[in-house]
């Protein structure tokens, strides 16, 4: 075992020991963090790579990942190594159901959670499906119909899963596929996964055997005799009402799919989780059928938060994550619920090896933002113990793994994550607005078949009139989710205290009744700047618009500049925080409400922050530091500092006044103090070898002031330094200025913080005495010297099939020519000292 390794268990007391460092003082609940339940702790996507897999390896994987803080994983099998064909296991052979057992029972008893892809790679297929079960296209040739295989295969498919993808169309064809894990998994003493994964749909066919008479039952007539308007000829207008009625089947179609899934999954006493993007389908109701909905962000978003870097050689141009988009998911989870939301999280946010703790935590902040409590980091591969660095590896991955230098500090981020988790899954979500998805105006177009709903391409979303009014809601500070016909017309919209309806073009009659009920019982709806002009599909036109036109006189509209006006007149909350910069997500709790609040912006926030809801007390917590106060109060608001990049949690209370140690408000009271002088800098952990102990009155990247060796060293260095600091300050904050990339603070032998993130400043007063400190700071850098190294080398360490190894740009990975990646403490250090400028 590595020192890496060693260290994650002696470290996982004490992250423990962080998460409950209040729980364990039973006179202080008001300030504790909830004691972590399993589901607090993150997850991650734990790919099995030619599902090469034994007993004592996968419990090593597993417990190095529950010492570094982490929930659980999902299996998915996946392509092999060169060179380990001969401990290949079949898809579903008595070998493979046997480590699946393994690893759940091991799971169990870790106090974990295995997870398992239904099937191998992505999308669901395999040898067993045949044509009659396949992805199909629809084929259209002299006025008739028939179906082709669509060419869609499994991807990324492990040894004895190869074959063609089923057709997402039909329940029938996910009967047939589930029947073929029934016998394998049907042993005694197999223990199941706690859920099935369902991955992001990337089917292309569009059609199934059953659809023209699915079509007949669900729309009311005969497709068949419309087949040329649905190819495209005709009045334009028609097509779009034959094509729009042809995608609503065809969703109907892939949400009964979704629900075999689910209902099986079930009777095996295990939920389902499933991401609805992708599909050309209502993803509201997709989400909100299974147990656990699951959205996902690829690529790296820009943020203000200085000190966040995006070098252009470092990202995909073409991706950007959208966060609107997770609110898909996290609304079908609020609407219909379900008390966990999930994301596929920090999908290649940067390049391998060249992503730090610091660029995931923003990414994960705005998760929270909008709604998922429950972390999947993209991800962890398999890897046997033997195996040389860097072990075995997926090419699309954040490589959050123990081979990988920033799984040193692994454990703060994963804190960070169980905390705010610890209080994101607990109470119920208070956004007050459902705003309606008008997702029929997207099927009413004349070109094309299905329409690919995607979180790539998100326009379908930002740019229709529904995002836009859920972007000034947000702008307002109005919590809001989105909400489906299906799930208007079950009454699921009861509990918000307004329902929005944006600029519709297309609505069913039955969910404009469904609006009108809600208005005339006292539940305000507000059509913003028109009413729905038409309805939907093309049976029975003229009566439906009929209907429509007197359903809808007297009814009045609110224009979108009148908005915040109208929604003053509904019991909603306009929260004030954003006029300060600030974004957040409110829940409540049985005393009072929750708040995550982030500083996304440019911008330092000290202020008084008025709150959108009454209470008696707030107490404020820090999910990176684990520290809690009670919050300075007047007048409805709290005296609040966040600089960027920073969050707290913010816990009211609606009539208790809670009494305890003040959360410090704090100001300069003088110039800082630059730790200046010989600095003794000694590599710790890490490899391939240690470099040698540096002396230097310079804090410049190791690979300038090292050896060789530090020039592709991958690991952790401690910084030692004398500092004098004067009495006088009611308390301190140290800065360290560029940190590459995460670090550890000790002050006189004891550990003062443990900085992942921007800002890398902390108070450390408690830690320090006047007159001369001991100053240890231990730094991790990044792995890219020690892969660049290899490839300069020509070792050969990418050795997988199928695709190997790519990089960002899905491009032939090539770490030869990377520059040197600075790394260290480039400082400058300083040492501010601080005045509290009022108490409660």
């Amino acid at each position: 075992m590595n020192n890496v390794i060693r260290k994650q268990w002696m470290l996982a007391a004490v992250i423990v020991a962080s998460c409950l460092s209040v729980d364990a003082q039973a006179d202080q609940g008001d300030f504790a963090w909830p004691e972590p339940k399993v589901e607090n702790r993150p997850g991650c996507y734990w790919w099995w790579m030619g599902s090469a897999v034994d007993k004592a390896n996968i419990t090593y994987n597993l417990e190095i990942m529950r010492a570094a803080g982490m929930g659980g994983g999902t299996i998915v099998p996946i392509y092999g190594v060169k060179g380990y064909e001969d401990k290949y296991l079949q898809h579903l052979s008595p070998e493979f159901v046997d480590m699946v057992s393994h690893a759940a029972k091991e799971a169990k008893r870790l106090g974990m959670w295995v997870d398992m892809t239904t099937g191998t790679g992505w999308p669901f297929g395999g040898p067993m499906i045949t044509d009659e079960h396949c992805d199909a296209s629809v084929v259209y040739r002299d006025g008739k119909v028939s179906q082709q295989f669509s060419g869609r295969k499994v991807k990324r498919a492990a040894p004895g899963n190869a074959g063609k993808a089923i057709n997402p169309y039909s329940a029938k064809s996910m009967e047939f596929y589930l029947k073929h894990f029934d016998e394998p998994f049907g042993g005694d003493d197999v223990a199941w996964p706690r859920a099935m994964y369902h991955d992001s749909f990337e089917f292309k066919g569009n059609w199934c055997k059953a659809l023209p008479e699915e079509f007949k039952r669900r729309r009311g007539y005969d497709l068949t005799e419309h087949y040329p308007a649905l190819f495209g000829k005709g009045d334009a207008d028609k097509v779009a009402r034959i094509k729009a009625d042809y995608r609503e089947t065809l969703s109907d179609l892939h949400l009964d799919y979704l629900k075999t899934l689910a209902k099986w999954s079930e009777s095996k006493g295990c939920g389902t989780r499933n991401q609805a993007h992708g599909s050309p389908s209502n993803l509201l109701d997709l989400y909100a059928a299974s147990s656990i909905p699951e959205t996902e962000i690829f690529g790296a978003s820009q943020f203000d938060i200085p000190g966040i870097r995006r070098e252009r050689s470092n990202i995909s141009g073409s991706n950007l994550p959208r966060p609107m988009i997770m609110q898909m998911a996290s609304s079908a989870a609020h609407v219909t619920g379900k008390p966990l939301v999930a994301s596929e999280t920090c999908t290649w946010i940067r390049d391998h090896f060249r992503t730090t703790l610091a660029q995931a935590k923003p990414e994960i902040d705005q998760l929270f933002l909008n709604g998922i409590n429950h972390i999947f980091i993209h991800g962890t591969c398999y890897s046997p113990k033997e195996a040389p660095w860097p072990g075995w590896l997926f090419y699309a991955s954040f490589e959050y793994n123990p081979r990988n230098a920033i799984w040193h500090d692994a454990p703060l981020l994963n804190a960070y994550i169980t905390r705010c988790q610890s209080i994101l899954q607990s109470g119920n979500h208070d956004n007050d607005v459902a705003v309606y998805w008008p997702v029929h105006d997207i099927w009413h177009n004349s070109r094309g078949m299905q329409q690919m709903l995607t979180v790539h391409h998100p326009d379908w979303l930002t740019k229709s009139a529904a995002g836009k009014l859920a972007a000034q809601l947000k702008a307002e500070g109005v919590g809001y989710d989105f909400i489906s016909d299906r799930q208007l017309i079950a009454g699921l919209g009861t509990p918000y205290k307004a329902v929005m309806v944006p600029k519709t073009g297309h609505m069913p009659l039955a969910t404009l009744k469904k609006l009108l009920a809600i208005d005339a019982s006292g539940q305000p709806v507000i059509f913003s700047d028109s009413l729905p002009a038409d309805v939907p599909g093309f049976n029975t036109l003229e009566e439906r618009r009929a209907e429509l036109k007197q359903m809808l006189q007297g009814q009045g509209v609110v224009k979108s500049e009148a908005l915040k006006e109208a929604l003053g007149k509904t019991a909603a909350v306009c929260e004030p925080m954003v006029d300060h910069g600030l974004d957040f997500i409110r829940r409540r709790h049985d005393a009072g409400y929750h708040y995550f609040v982030a500083n996304m912006s440019a911008e330092p926030v000290s202020n008084w922050v008025e709150l959108g809801v009454p209470f008696q007390s707030v107490v404020i917590m820090d999910p990176r530091s684990a520290e809690s106060g009670v919050a300075t109060a007047k007048d409805g608001k709290i005296y609040l500092q966040l600089k960027p990049g920073e969050t707290r949690i913010l816990r009211t209370f609606d009539t208790k006044a809670v009494e305890g140690e003040a959360w410090p408000v704090l100001e300069k009271s003088g110039e800082p103090i630059v730790v200046e002088g010989e600095w003794k800098v000694r590599f710790v952990d890490g490899g391939p070898e240690l470099p040698a102990d540096i002396t230097t009155v310079a804090l410049k990247s190791w690979t300038e002031i090292g050896d060789e060796e530090a020039k592709r060293f991958a690991g952790t260095a401690r910084y030692s330094i004398e500092v004098t600091v004067p009495d006088g300050a009611d308390d301190w904050e140290i800065d360290l200025g560029d940190v590459r990339e995460s670090a550890r603070i000790f002050i006189n032998g004891k550990e003062a913080a443990g900085l992942f993130s921007v800002p890398f400043s902390a108070p450390v007063g408690s830690y320090l005495k006047p007159g001369k400190n001991l100053l240890e700071i231990e730094v991790t850098n990044l792995s890219a010297n020690r892969i660049r190294d290899l490839d300069i080398r020509k070792v050969n360490w990418k050795k997988f099939h199928e695709i190997n190894f790519v990089n960002i740009n899905y491009k032939k990975f090539d770490a030869s020519k990377w520059s040197l990646t600075p790394s260290g403490l480039l400082g400058p250090v300083m040492l501010t000292p601080m005045r509290r400028v009022m108490t409660r």
